[in-house]
């Protein structure tokens, strides 16, 4: 297995991105999230995390080298973090071990959406498979709840909230042994308030995997990710949960790996997204452009950024261009727009093949 080549990055930052990184590493007087978090106590990729409250919960992932998928290396673990504390993960149940899942918070549960697994061990052909799979965990006596299935299989698909609403869109279908994956057309929407109706199907516009979705208003940005001819992209498609409309977004800024495997959250209203090359991104008042407000001290993917408090992000999880990265990153968001830093120049190895 070849090992990734080290992600080299130019350190020419202008001053006022390099003022926010080291700010970053204080406490917001307005927040009383901790800065110093204990790191991730399983190093993965492609896992799920959500923040509810003051708690940051993850879920699964892969913990193996890029490219091996076995039994062993997709994970079921969850725990979570006290952000005002910050010391220590707390070990929850586990469930069934997915990675390429979505987490999302609402109305007091945790759920997780999807995902794919593995039936084979570490010496074997490789066998894996996407899930219908959909569960909610109650953080209130600590159980998982089954929820209704999705209609189909699906994993590396993201979701968001709108109102009382679920929605999934993008990802595949792996049904196993060298099965050719399947890429889904259709969008799907869950009304929490009444699950037992089931899921509704409704088109999209794209078929692509390894995106990100965020929520603006009545609008669900769907964030760039990688396309069916595997293609990474930096297109981003806008559901108007209103008037059932699509509309194109704004394109993210070029990258490297462009948008394959990135993270996005809304915030106070806000649109962040973090790819590969390390910028946080933020969608502009106006909704037509991308700003560069912040800047990750590790860049990396196949990870996911989450909101701490009201007036900050983390980062965390994920791969840096060498390795899986366990630390946790607190971004505090500069409040007007700063100039993007040099491109990073070194090459990597390919994109996960199923991250």
């Amino acid at each position: 297995m070849n090992r990734m080549m080290k992600l080299t990055l130019k350190c020419s930052l202008p001053t006022a991105a390099l003022a926010l990184l080291l700010t970053a590493c204080a406490t917001n007087p307005k927040s009383s999230i901790k800065t110093a978090l204990a790191p991730l106590p399983e190093t993965v990729t492609s896992f799920g995390a959500a923040t509810d409250g003051d708690w940051l919960y993850a879920f699964g992932g892969h913990k193996g080298e890029r490219h091996e998928y076995s039994i062993e290396m997709v994970r079921g673990s969850f725990h979570r973090l006290n952000l005002r504390n910050g010391s220590a993960w707390e070990k929850l149940p586990a469930a069934t071990p997915g990675q390429g899942q979505p987490l999302v918070a609402h109305g007091g549960y945790i759920y997780r959406i999807g995902g794919m697994s593995a039936r084979n061990k570490a010496d074997e052909k490789q066998d894996l498979y996407s899930m219908a799979l959909v569960q909610r965990f109650d953080p209130r006596n600590t159980r998982w709840e089954d929820v209704t299935p999705l209609p189909e299989i699906r994993s590396s698909h993201d979701a968001a909230v709108v109102g009382n609403k679920l929605y999934v869109a993008g990802g595949w279908q792996l049904a196993g042994g060298t099965n050719q994956p399947v890429w889904p057309a259709n969008a799907l929407v869950l009304d929490l308030a009444n699950s037992g109706a089931g899921w509704k199907e409704f088109s999209q516009p794209f078929q692509r995997r390894a995106l990100a979705l965020a929520v603006s208003g009545s609008r669900l940005y769907c964030i760039g990710g990688m396309d069916s001819n595997n293609k990474p992209t930096l297109a981003v498609e806008v559901y108007d949960t209103a008037t059932g409309q699509w509309s194109k977004g704004p394109e993210l800024p070029s990258g490297q790996f462009k948008g394959f495997a990135c993270s996005a959250i809304a915030q106070d209203g806000r649109i962040y997204a973090n790819m590969f090359q390390g910028d946080l991104l933020r969608l502009a008042a106006d909704e037509k452009s991308w700003e560069v407000v912040g800047q990750l001290e590790h860049p990396r993917m196949a990870h996911r950024l989450v909101t701490a408090g009201t007036k900050q992000l983390i980062a965390f999880g994920g791969e840096d261009g060498e390795e899986k990265r366990p630390d946790l990153e607190v971004l505090t968001p500069s409040a007007k727009p700063l100039a993007p830093k040099p491109a990073a120049t070194a090459q990597t190895g390919a994109p996960h093949a199923h991250e």
